[in-house]
């Protein structure tokens, strides 16, 4: 009996990030999503209530990043892929690793991470799994990243909680399709804003740039999240025959994701790609990398990692480019890159003499199709969230379905 849905989020509804949703259903309490907000200071959801089982879609740290921190207070199941649980856990780890560094409180120890990862139950897109007394939950992939998960709750009504979703193919993972559904959770990153280009056409432009920047004897900087967009690059570098070095925890994750071929669009594709590329290992590693034409890099929101030790160095050259690839939060170094032409480098800020340029390489669907996608579901009601920009997109959902924009802490009865 679907009679009492009620769901209250403790983050992440009216901003990009730190995303966790309570869903209320006849007695049964679900968590999806437990994330954090990584800047400086992190910011966290609220603390969540006692729940029955958690659902987490991926394992970008503004989904899973506080995941842990359910296991320092009670014992969980989390139903997740186990490419998501392998990722996830690596980026728990390296929280810490920043939390010390940079000063701030961990919120979890080492042992709540062990746990979290011991207490995956491991699904697949298309499995379905039983869940309280008469539901359901199904499993679709998300089109976002490799592993990622889209869950539909099944009872009296339907209910599809999107995570982050994208519709059209990448290099690296197919784009997802509709499903059919009473109320839809929706997710609105990009809500107001269309992607300006086709992927292929953005990739052209990308390989021209770097073209340009190669030719006149300058490095191409490519700040990006170690979790898919790096290997994203990677591919889309594939053919280009220049001398390019990775470097960070992007390596890492490359391996994971080859272990999981499943969730790949083409493995052989990104094994000829990774099999092209030069990676850092060590200091001199850096060193030969600063002579390349081409370095894949983290931290995408140049916050800290070998990213700032590669700008050090190049910051003062015309000839090279920093090309960014990725969202841009607000606080972020890469905004202030963008804003004022200068970035943090541990505290001191300094101008930027080389180019930048940004390139929408989102994972993301666009204003379009995140309407495109929501009619295809056809639902009667609509939850807007991970947003900051939520009105652009209740006009043009009106007409289909019921639009609901709960606050932060809100409990909203569906």
């Amino acid at each position: 009996m679907d009679n009492n849905i009620k769901i209250q989020f403790l983050g992440g509804v009216e901003e990009v990030g730190r995303l966790a949703m309570v869903l209320e259903i006849d007695n049964m309490k679900y968590l999806f999503e437990y994330g954090m907000s990584p800047g400086k200071p992190p910011k966290f959801p609220l603390p969540h209530p006692p729940v029955d089982l958690v659902l987490l879609t991926h394992a970008h740290l503004d989904h899973s990043g506080m995941i842990p921190w359910l296991f320092s207070r009670t014992d969980q199941r989390i139903l997740s892929t186990e490419l998501t649980g392998l990722v996830s856990n690596l980026l728990h780890k390296d929280t810490i690793k920043i939390a010390k560094s940079e000063g701030y409180a961990i919120p979890y120890s080492t042992t709540d991470i062990k746990e979290a990862k011991n207490s995956l139950t491991p699904v697949e897109p298309a499995q379905k799994e039983n869940i309280g007394d008469d539901h359901e939950v199904r499993f679709h992939s998300a089109g976002h990243i490799p592993g990622s998960l889209m869950f539909e709750l099944v009872g009296e009504k339907k209910i599809l909680f999107t995570g982050d979703l994208n519709i059209i193919d990448t290099q690296l993972v197919k784009g997802t399709k509709p499903v059919q559904c009473d109320i839809l959770i929706l997710e609105g990153t990009y809500a107001g804003r269309d992607h300006p280009k086709k992927r292929e056409e953005m990739e052209k432009d990308l390989l021209d740039k770097i073209d340009e920047v190669v030719k006149r004897g300058g490095v191409a900087v490519l700040p990006a999240f170690a979790v898919a967009r790096s290997q994203e690059l990677a591919l889309i570098l594939r053919k280009a025959g220049y001398n390019v070095w990775f470097d960070g925890m992007g390596r890492k994750v490359s391996k994971m994701f080859l272990k999981y071929q499943r969730y790949l669009r083409s493995a052989d594709n990104l094994k000829k790609a990774l099999d092209k590329i030069n990676f850092v290992h060590s200091d001199h590693g850096r060193k030969l990398a600063l002579k390349a034409e081409v370095i894949i890099t983290s931290s995408g929101m140049m916050d800290g990692g070998p990213v700032l030790s590669y700008m050090r160095h190049l910051k003062n050259d015309p000839k090279s480019a920093v090309l960014l690839t990725g969202y841009q939060v607000e606080g972020s170094n890469c905004r202030l890159l963008v804003d004022k032409g200068k970035l943090d480098f541990y505290g001191v800020r300094e101008k930027v003499e080389c180019e930048v340029q940004y390139f929408d390489f989102s994972a993301h669907a666009g204003h379009s199709e995140l309407i495109e996608f929501a009619k295809g579901c056809n639902p009667e009601k609509i939850v807007l969230m991970h947003s900051d920009n939520r009105e652009a997109l209740v006009k043009p959902l009106e007409d289909i379905a019921e639009i609901y924009t709960p606050k932060t802490g809100e409990l909203v009865e569906l």
